[in-house]
């Protein structure tokens, strides 16, 4: 089966495409992609779940990640990372934080308050921006005028992925030569942290949590070097940019798109986080990852499995599964909650899960109180849809 991730001008979400792969069977093998397509909420939970037969490494986005970050390593190393940070990302930790967050909201909104009450249009991906950078800045305790390196590789990224551009040319020059600067800010970062460490003090930033677990006497053990370090800390800083942005994105779209959904949780700001986590299950952000098999002999959904052979998860397909989600292409905030994929499952489920939830959460009922009446004006979704979530947001006072 051939499945095509670009997007026609116009175009939405393809969910003609999630239904053909249903019709096509759980797991099919795609000419066009050169691998497995697996689309059933079974298949998806179980290749997520298994790296002892599934596992990141190898695939496009590891050339970019590096195979010791968290993101794509499989081994134990992957769960010595998470532990550095697991206490300040818990539930209990993002709730302590939240006057922080509403404070970041509000700044972020009555910035652009002047432009929208002169009629102007406002593109809201840069404000979702200012805000997820804001937090950054200070989970990071990274100067806010430096976090700006942070944010230009992230757009770079998502504007030209590296797994679609080309060897040797300009736009993948570009996007690697802005990560090369992200990095050069970790070890900058890092070199600061450890100075402090050596003058008796003691900072409790995310940079200075995995310094100190680092080297012959960090908490690891010695099991954390300077490269995992910062191979880390680069994936932690970029899952906290593009992914947010898109989740904001798509909430935003479909709550001012449509004046129901609107007014029914303008006026029950309880329907938020059951509103936020239907987008994410219908419009989810990541709508494929990769994986590849580790060794022949693999066996899914009755289908035999070579060694390196490429699979695609095609996690927006398993979200909209109707043998796990009734009447599943039907948007419903006060449907039943299930877990769906929108935040990955099993070895590499979510780190940042409570902080998005909480930030997504915040910003909305400050967007709600701060311009209870814009309207969409116009957005892009790009020309892709295998990372959905607009481009453009471009939005306006509403006419009265």
């Amino acid at each position: 089966m051939d499945l095509d991730f670009t997007l026609r001008p116009g175009a939405g979400l393809p969910v003609s495409a999630h239904r053909r792969l249903r019709e096509a069977g759980p797991v099919v093998w795609s000419d066009s992609l050169g691998g497995w397509l697996v689309s059933s909420y079974d298949g998806v939970r179980e290749v997520l779940s298994d790296v002892a037969r599934f596992t990141s490494a190898g695939t496009p986005v590891a050339e970019v990640f590096g195979n010791q970050g968290m993101l794509v390593n499989d081994t134990p190393l992957h769960h010595t990372i998470r532990a550095v940070w697991a206490r300040q990302v818990s539930a209990a930790a993002m709730a302590a934080r939240a006057a922080e967050l509403e404070g970041y909201a509000a700044q972020v909104l009555e910035a652009v308050r002047p432009r929208l009450e002169a009629g102007e249009r406002v593109d809201f991906i840069a404000v979702f921006r200012a805000f997820v950078m804001a937090f950054v800045a200070g989970s990071f305790a990274v100067p806010p005028e430096r976090v700006g390196v942070f944010e230009r590789w992230s757009r770079l990224s998502a504007d030209t992925p590296a797994i679609e551009m080309a060897e040797g040319s300009e736009a993948r020059q570009r996007h690697f030569a802005a990560r090369q600067d992200v990095f050069d800010l970790v070890h900058e970062q890092m070199a600061e942290r450890r100075a402090r460490f050596d003058r008796g003090e003691d900072p409790q930033d995310f940079i200075a949590l995995m310094v100190a677990a680092t080297g012959p006497t960090g908490t690891s053990g010695g099991a954390i070097t300077e490269s995992i370090a910062a191979d880390n800390l680069f994936n932690f800083i970029l899952g906290a940019f593009d992914t947010t942005e898109k989740w904001l994105g798509n909430i935003t779209a479909k709550l001012y798109a449509d004046r129901g959904l609107l007014a029914d949780v303008s006026a029950d700001r309880s329907l938020i986080a059951p509103f936020n986590e239907e987008v994410m299950r219908c419009e989810c952000v990541v709508q494929t990852i990769q994986r590849r098999v580790k060794c022949d002999g693999v066996m899914l959904a009755g289908q035999a499995m070579k060694q390196g052979d490429p699979v695609f998860v095609l996690i927006g397909a398993a979200n909209r599964d109707p043998a796990r989600f009734a009447d599943a292409d039907r948007f419903d905030p006060h449907r039943p909650a299930l877990p769906h994929f929108g935040f990955g499952a099993g070895f590499h489920h979510c780190l940042g899960l409570h902080i998005v939830r909480l930030e997504a959460r915040i910003f909305v009922n400050a967007l709600l109180d701060t311009f209870p009446d814009l309207r969409i004006a116009d957005m892009d979704y790009g020309d892709s849809w295998a990372l959905w979530g607009p481009r453009t947001l471009e939005m306006e006072l509403n006419a009265l």
